[in-house]
């Protein structure tokens, strides 16, 4: 039976929404549903490359990030539902001296929790990778506790965890308006019926800035495409090699059923206005930028020889959602009471999604745990963009977000 009214309704079942309600639920709140226009985690979410990449240089992030690695490590007892992840380490990799402060941050991060890292040869970094070839690089660290996950798999344990503690999930249900009145959110209006309601959480994903348009909002943040590749399986790799980040082409490679996983930013960066979609559109039938693809595979092959032989077999391309300042959007809306926010995940949804979902129940519960709600606020812009140059800027985000400090 669809409901008629509930206390808190979350707006999409990806990563992010999922993550929200089952935060939400464990903090005791009661009455929750969560909508999803497809199926649970049908949007960018599969198409992620799911890794993690805990160790921030920036000290007030630390407690965030090592929280999302500590959940996904022990992702069963939380939840219930084992996931598989693969923590078999990553290189970051400077090419140029430009970055070795980079590198030597992480190291200060490391010290300061007490966890391994390591500076590595070239030659050391290709007996964990044989496919890589650095032989010039001029810093490689390697992070032992870094890893990767099967994505989906990810969202599916938040929501059924949700669902072991009382939520509701309807699924193929797709919002058309939100319905508010005197400045607070009163309900939600679906195709399958209207649902009364106190609370609204917008975890819409790509379609988060033109649903909250729809109501006098202008959320800074846009979709923007990202693209990767796996190829068919290569001698060389090894099964239990780490992730491989080289900074300067921002490139990442990670094995993946015996063959590579190549991704990269930079490359042609293209934000989308999800309006001009047609209304059945599915991220899954979202079109490839051969240009991108073939700008990354030439840059990849630079440092992964075996790849110029190597057969696609499989493409991922999502749309994930850039601010400005290449932070969370994680927020309460002053105009609207009731209103709350999860976007702007920059390419990184899989691994936040702890505390992003954390976070949200954080802002209903009047709690903040990691004392950075503030810094994820929605009103935290002091530049009001048009739409070309918050689209603009966002691609500018995007396209440099490996040669920004992590």
């Amino acid at each position: 039976m669809f409901p008629a009214s509930a206390n808190i309704i979350i707006i999409g079942g990806g990563v992010l929404g999922a993550s929200a309600a089952f935060q939400l639920a464990k903090d005791g709140h009661q009455d929750i549903v969560l909508l999803d226009r497809g199926p649970l985690a049908s949007g960018t979410t599969p198409f992620a490359a799911g890794q993690t990449a805990y160790l921030s240089v920036s000290p007030d992030r630390l407690p965030l990030t090592t929280y999302c690695l500590d959940f996904l490590e022990n992702f069963a007892d939380r939840t219930g539902y084992p996931i598989h992840f693969n923590q078999h380490g990553s290189l970051r990799i400077a090419l140029t001296e430009a970055y070795l402060p980079e590198l030597e941050a992480h190291q200060v991060a490391a010290d300061q929790l007490g966890h391994e890292l390591k500076f590595l040869t070239p030659e050391e970094a290709k007996e964990l990778v044989p496919t890589l070839d650095v032989p010039d690089a001029k810093g490689i660290i390697f992070i032992a506790r870094d890893g990767y996950v099967e994505p989906k798999s990810i969202a599916i344990g938040y929501a059924s965890a949700a669902r072991d503690l009382g939520v509701t999930i309807q699924t193929h249900t797709k919002v058309s308006n939100i319905e508010v009145t005197e400045g607070k959110v009163k309900a939600v209006h679906t195709n399958r019926g209207k649902i009364q309601t106190n609370h609204i959480v917008v975890a819409a994903g790509a379609w988060t800035r033109q649903l909250t348009q729809r109501f006098g909002l202008d959320m800074q943040v846009v979709p923007v495409r990202h693209q990767a590749y796996v190829t068919a399986p290569l001698v060389d790799v090894v099964p239990r090699q780490p992730i491989v980040r080289l900074i300067e082409p921002q490139i990442y490679v990670r094995p993946e059923a015996g063959g590579l996983l190549v991704g990269g930013y930079g490359y042609r960066p293209v934000s989308f206005d999800m309006d001009e979609f047609p209304n059945r559109f599915e991220i899954s039938a979202l079109e490839p930028d051969l240009i991108y693809y073939s700008r990354l595979h030439d840059a990849a092959t630079t440092y992964f020889p075996a790849l110029r032989q190597a057969t696609v077999v499989h493409e991922r391309r999502g749309l994930p959602t850039i601010t400005p300042d290449a932070k969370y959007l994680v927020s309460k809306v002053t105009e609207i009471k009731g209103l709350i926010i999860a976007a702007g995940c920059q390419v990184g949804g899989i691994q936040s999604s702890p505390a992003i979902g954390r976070m949200v129940a954080d802002l209903i519960s009047g709690q903040d745990y990691f004392g950075l709600l503030s810094a994820f606020a929605a009103d935290r812009f002091e530049s009001v963009y048009s739409d070309a140059q918050l689209r603009d800027q966002c691609e500018t985000v995007y396209g440099n977000l490996y040669l920004q400090p992590h």
